[in-house]
């Protein structure tokens, strides 16, 4: 395989991956979303120090509330996989909150996740996205 449709197999694996992250997520399999990361993956989320490691950031995603996540486009910019969608975490009485994300993924040359940064309250370049 030359190297171009290498670089493209793993965008289309990582793209994939970034996918299978969120129904995970959503299903409580933590196992199968630490499966997608590589070991020494680092997940930046706002107001906190980056999560560094696989295990790390499946404890994070044990202990934090209940979500569901919902994608609206998952595309590639600037050799990125970019998500965007809106985040829905159940509060204490029943109800939910909607937020809208941008996450931004950079990814391994097997197409696991690497890196994953998340954004809260914009759809637009996760550069900018406050």
């Amino acid at each position: 395989m030359a190297p171009a449709e290498a670089g493209e197999h793993t965008v289309a694996v990582g793209i994939d991956h970034v996918r299978l992250s969120y129904h995970y997520l959503d299903i409580g399999d933590i196992d199968g979303y630490g499966s997608l990361f590589t070991a020494d993956a680092v997940l930046h989320y706002p107001g906190m120090a980056p999560i560094r490691g696989r295990g790390a950031i499946e404890q994070f995603r044990v202990t934090g509330p209940t979500r569901r996540y919902t994608l609206h486009t998952v595309t590639v910019t600037h050799g990125e996989v970019v998500a965007a969608g809106d985040i829905a975490v159940a509060g204490p009485n029943g109800g939910s909150t909607n937020t809208a994300f941008v996450d931004s993924f950079t990814l391994s040359d097997y197409g696991l996740i690497r890196t994953q940064k998340t954004d809260f309250g914009s759809r637009g370049n996760p550069r900018t996205a406050g």
